[in-house]
């Protein structure tokens, strides 16, 4: 399926979950899905992770396999910091395997971009709002 080219960068947001992360007795399952924002677009796959940033970098590298094609030119949009810190930056001690391929599909596709989804201000606000009910000043 082929999509217009737009000359304003698509942002596709990119998520990993692990089953049974927390308990050793039951086997995990990791699958991982990306969303295009303004189309609707989405799909989700399982894929071989037992961790966390192992299952991003994944979904990461899913979505844009997926839609380096078919985009053209877009930002994939990832929640976990360490992962895209890691895959921009100019050089990396001792890359894992996955983060090293990452890194290299980067390279060879340069009309997408990967960055961290910012922090939720209401976050922000939620906690400062929690922390202050807990030493009684509010």
């Amino acid at each position: 399926m082929r999509f217009r080219r737009r000359s304003k960068a698509v942002r596709v947001y990119v998520d990993a979950k692990i089953l049974n992360m927390h308990d050793p007795a039951l086997p995990r399952e990791a699958y991982v899905g990306y969303v295009v924002e303004g189309n609707g677009l989405r799909e989700v796959k399982r894929v071989e992770a037992t961790e966390s940033d192992d299952a991003e970098v994944l979904a990461v590298m899913f979505a844009i396999e997926e839609l380096k094609d078919s985009l053209g030119k877009f930002t994939v949009v990832c929640d976990h910091e360490s992962v895209v810190s890691e895959a921009t930056k100019e050089s990396v001690k001792n890359p894992s395997r996955l983060l090293t391929d990452l890194r290299e599909l980067l390279g060879e596709t340069p009309s997408v971009k990967l960055e961290v989804l910012k922090a939720n201000p209401a976050h922000q606000v939620v906690t400062e709002f929690v922390n202050a009910l807990k030493t009684g000043t509010r």
